[in-house]
């Protein structure tokens, strides 16, 4: 079962805005502090924090609250900021991240995304932006972790289609972001550890067409295969997915050929030529069944051509000799019963 973390997270300097590229929930915090450069000493030290009762002086004391885990406190003191300062003031924009950094710091993660989505509405491309749609991720993982919807205080409803949501829109509307790529990421593994292959390799096929620069390119590249070869159905049903499979494995091992090797990527694709042979032996036997002779007998014979060396081109020989047909002939010379 999920539980609400009870350790802070980062906040948005007023001087600079720290950010960390996510690999893992575990994102680089930022800090209440901020430092100044000294260039006579050629130092960094620490500012003092402004004074209480100013804008600057109230938003430190909100960040230390949330920074201790303090979020109903920091709540009610970005109410009485908002109505002392206004919507007009320059640092409300921080007010409503530090808003949002709260709400997460008590797993109300909803109401956390309804800010994020209003200061993304009104204040997207200001310098918070980064921190925003780094919460944003944070609640996208939090829900696909098991977090789910609060209805009326009830806890009933699974936020999947909010994480989706989420990470679409991350990757959709700031590509440019650091974020993206994995947004895209994160919800290729999410489906493919659920079992939804043929979802995982649509969105590891996005991952590798516009990102091809990314650091994730090898991973996306295997998963791409892996998905589309356990998403065939088996030999009854359209092939598709088997030759994506082939092609994908074909393109990791031309790229990364050693990795390839370590992992079997030959044998997988050895497997694959097993499984297309069977594929059109099957068609073929088919046709044998239902008296389609000259049918058969193609098939059979480009199992052969095609499928060298395979249990299926084994197969296909012994039909063939079987029907007489084992020399190459005329297939319109055959007629079918």
């Amino acid at each position: 079962m999920l539980k609400c973390r009870s350790y802070p997270i980062g906040f948005v300097l007023l001087s600079m805005l720290l950010i960390a590229t996510p690999d893992t929930a575990n994102a680089q915090q930022s800090r209440t502090r901020t430092l100044t450069y000294d260039p006579d000493r050629k130092t960094w030290a620490e500012a003092p924090p402004p004074p209480p009762g100013t804008a600057e002086g109230d938003l430190h004391a909100v960040r230390a609250q949330i920074e201790e885990g303090k979020y109903r406190p920091a709540l009610s003191a970005i109410k009485e900021f908002v109505e002392r300062y206004g919507e007009s003031d320059p640092l409300y924009p921080q007010v409503k991240i530090a808003k949002a950094e709260a709400l997460v710091g008590q797993c109300e993660y909803y109401k956390a995304h309804e800010t994020l989505q209003e200061f993304l509405s009104e204040f997207g491309g200001m310098a918070p932006t980064s921190e925003a749609l780094r919460l944003e991720f944070t609640i996208a993982e939090a829900y696909l972790r098991g977090a789910k919807r609060k209805i009326l205080g009830l806890r009933v409803l699974s936020g999947e289609d909010i994480a989706f949501q989420i990470l679409d829109e991350i990757a959709a509307d700031y590509p440019d972001s650091r974020l993206a790529e994995l947004a895209t990421k994160t919800k290729a593994d999410h489906l493919f550890d659920n079992g939804e292959h043929t979802l995982a390799e649509l969105e590891y096929a996005r991952l590798l067409r516009e990102y091809p620069q990314s650091r994730y390119y090898p991973f996306a590249l295997r998963r791409s295969a892996e998905a589309a070869l356990t998403s065939f159905a088996g030999v009854d049903y359209d092939e598709a997915a088997i030759i994506e499979a082939a092609e994908r494995y074909r393109e990791y091992r031309l790229r990364y050929t050693h990795q390839a090797d370590r992992e079997g990527v030959g044998n997988i694709l050895d497997s694959i030529r097993e499984m297309r042979a069977e594929k059109d032996f099957a068609v073929g036997a088919y046709y044998e069944r239902t008296d389609h002779l000259s049918s058969a007998i193609f098939y059979y014979r480009l199992v052969c051509e095609d499928w060298l060396d395979t249990i299926g081109a084994t197969k296909a020989a012994a039909r063939l000799e079987l029907l007489g047909a084992s020399e190459p002939i005329n297939t319109n010379e055959v007629s079918d019963k």
